[in-house]
C-alpha cells in the first residue's frame, strides 16, 4: 500500500469518526434515544386558538392572559405576508368561555411575535414588550397596555446584537433582557446545532443601548426573572439545562451563579408568585422537528416545575408529560392560581390544566 493511499484511508476514517461522533452528541442532545415510559396526566380543556400560540404571560392582578400568536405553518409554506397577532384570554371569566380576543394593534405592518413579556410599573402602568421576527431585522416591539388589555404601539427596539432573537424578559418601562438562540441564522445557525456549537447569548437593553450580558450558551430559548428581580434564568433547548444568574439591578449585570441540567429539551419560563418556575419542554426533539412538516407527526409536550432553593438547592420534576395526543410541540406553561395554561408551536390548541405541585421523575 503506498503511502499516499495510507494517508487518504486514515483521513476518510478519521472523518468517519468525527461525524459519528457529532451525530450521536446531536441525536442524544435532541431526545432520538429518550423512551417516554408512562404519561404524567393532568385534568385539561382545550381551548380554541388562531395557530401557533408559542408563549403565553398572565397578568395576575387583573386576570388576563397575554397570547403571542403567529401561523409558522404557513410561514415555512412561503406566505411571507402572513401577520401574527397578541391576543388576551379573560380568566376572570368562567372556565367554560375561556377564549382567544384579538388586542393587537395595527402597527408595526409586518408582525411575527414571538416571545412576550408584561412589565408593571410602579403606578400599575402596564407594557408589553414582544420579540419581532420582522423581515427587515430582528427588533423588540414595545406596546402601552389598557386596563382591557388592547395594546398601542410604543416604539421599536432593533440592534444589530439582536440576531436570532427567541424570548425577552421585561425589568423596566424600556429596558430587557432577550436571548439569541443562534449566533446566526439560516444554513450557519443549522449547522451549529448539529455541532453543538455554544454561540448563543443573552443581550441586556438598558433603555438607550444593548451589550451581551451571559454568553456560550447552548440555543438559549425562554427567559425570566424573580419576583425580586435579583434573578435571571435562562434556558436551553439543546443544552437541556437551566442556567441561574444573580441580577444587579442598578446595572443590569449577570454572574452566573448555577447550572441545572434538566435533561429534556427546555423552552419557554415562567415564574409563579412563590419563585417557582414552571417550564415547557420538547423531550423529544428529533420528533418535534417531524412535527414542524407535518401536524400529523406527534411531538411529545412537557411541563417541568423548579422550585429554587436557599443558596444552590432546589427541586425539579416533571407535572405533566403527554405523548403528543393532547397537544404536540408545548412551549409555554403559564400558571394561574390551581391552573395553567400550556400554548404550543403549530397547532391551533391551548390547554387550560389542573397545575400538580406533585414532582414526579421523568
Amino acid at each position: 500500500m503506498s503511502p499516499l493511499l495510507r494517508r487518504a484511508i486514515i483521513a476518510v476514517f478519521a472523518v468517519a469518526v468525527i461525524a459519528s461522533v457529532l451525530a450521536w452528541r446531536f441525536l442524544s442532545a435532541a431526545g432520538f434515544f429518550t423512551d417516554i415510559r408512562a404519561e404524567v396526566p393532568a385534568e385539561c380543556r382545550a381551548i380554541a386558538s388562531v395557530p401557533g400560540p408559542e408563549d403565553i404571560q398572565i397578568d395576575r392582578e387583573r386576570g388576563l392572559a397575554f397570547v403571542s400568536a403567529f401561523d409558522r405553518r404557513a410561514a415555512m409554506a412561503g406566505h411571507e405576508a402572513t401577520r401574527g397577532g397578541i391576543y388576551v384570554i379573560d380568566l376572570k371569566a368562567p372556565q367554560a368561555e375561556w377564549a382567544l380576543r384579538p388586542v393587537t394593534a395595527n402597527e408595526p405592518a409586518d408582525f411575527k411575535p414571538h416571545g412576550i413579556s408584561l412589565h408593571v410599573g410602579a403606578g400599575g402602568e402596564r407594557r408589553l414588550f414582544v420579540v419581532n421576527h420582522a423581515a427587515k431585522g430582528e427588533a423588540v416591539e414595545i406596546f402601552d397596555v389598557a386596563p382591557d388589555g388592547l395594546l398601542t404601539h410604543v416604539k421599536t427596539v432593533a440592534d444589530p446584537l439582536f440576531v436570532s432573537l427567541n424570548d425577552v424578559v421585561a425589568v423596566g418601562p424600556d429596558a430587557f433582557y432577550a436571548t439569541n438562540d443562534h449566533g446566526s441564522k439560516g444554513l450557519g445557525g443549522r449547522l451549529s446545532d448539529l455541532v453543538l456549537l455554544r454561540n448563543a447569548n443573552v443581550v441586556y437593553y438598558d433603555g438607550a443601548s444593548a451589550h451581551a450580558a451571559a454568553d456560550r450558551l447552548l440555543f438559549a430559548n425562554g427567559i425570566n426573572v424573580s419576583p425580586d428581580g435579583k434573578t435571571l434564568y435562562v434556558s436551553e433547548m439543546l443544552g437541556a439545562a437551566l442556567h441561574i444568574y444573580t441580577r444587579d439591578p442598578a446595572t443590569g449585570a449577570l454572574t452566573s451563579r448555577d447550572y441545572a441540567r434538566l435533561g429534556t429539551g427546555l423552552d419557554n419560563i415562567d415564574v409563579e408568585p412563590d419563585g417557582a418556575l414552571l417550564i415547557a419542554a420538547h423531550p423529544h426533539l428529533i420528533a418535534f422537528l417531524k412535527h414542524a412538516g407535518d401536524p400529523k407527526a406527534l411531538s411529545p409536550s412537557q411541563v417541568v416545575r423548579v422550585e429554587p432553593g436557599a443558596g444552590q438547592g432546589g427541586k425539579a420534576g416533571t407535572i405533566y408529560l403527554n405523548r403528543g395526543e393532547e397537544i404536540s410541540g408545548s412551549s409555554v406553561a403559564a400558571g394561574f392560581d390551581d391552573m395553567m395554561l400550556i400554548g404550543n408551536v403549530f397547532d391551533p390548541k391551548i390547554l387550560a390544566c389542573k397545575q400538580s405541585k406533585e414532582l414526579k421523575a421523568f
